[in-house]
């Protein structure tokens, strides 16, 4: 009778560490809190809507999408990363304009973590893999001012 008990209080106390255990977030979470917090501070908007994710085309649960408030003059402008760089999705019609050269040089000097970008009146939307860490989110932000000004 006593090995019983004995055996019944010791799956009690595996249960309770085990249940407080699965509480404690992870390294990639605590990681993951870290870039979100210093995004935030930085002026970035995390996360989207489903008619966002919607436009982007390299978005995936892996990746995510920030967002920041858009100072530029452009507007409707879509890049997406293929073969290594990121090349106009649309408008097309912007590859006749004469200073596409102008703006192609400056979303070519964008970090290369950037997989997609999307101009919108209001803001700037990007689709990156936060686990990169916090240099490469300050890097990304220094590039896109560079543009805004």
């Amino acid at each position: 009778m006593l090995a019983n008990e004995f055996l019944i209080i010791i799956f009690v106390i595996l249960f309770l560490i085990g249940a407080i255990s699965f509480l404690k977030p992870s390294k990639k979470m605590k990681a993951l809190s870290d870039i979100r917090l210093l995004a935030s501070k930085e002026g970035f908007k995390i996360g989207s809507t489903p008619q966002l994710r919607k436009k982007f085309k390299n978005w995936d649960a892996r990746v995510a999408i920030y967002q920041i408030k858009n100072t530029s003059a452009y507007e409707d402008l879509h890049y997406i990363k293929r073969d290594g760089a990121l090349e106009l999705y649309s408008p097309m019609s912007l590859k006749y304009d004469k200073q596409f050269p102008v703006i192609q040089d400056q979303i070519l000097s964008l970090p290369a973590s950037i997989l997609e970008i999307i101009f919108f009146k209001s803001n700037i939307a990007i689709v990156w893999d936060e686990m990169l860490g916090p240099e490469e989110l300050l890097r990304m932000k220094t590039a896109i001012l560079k543009i805004c000004n």
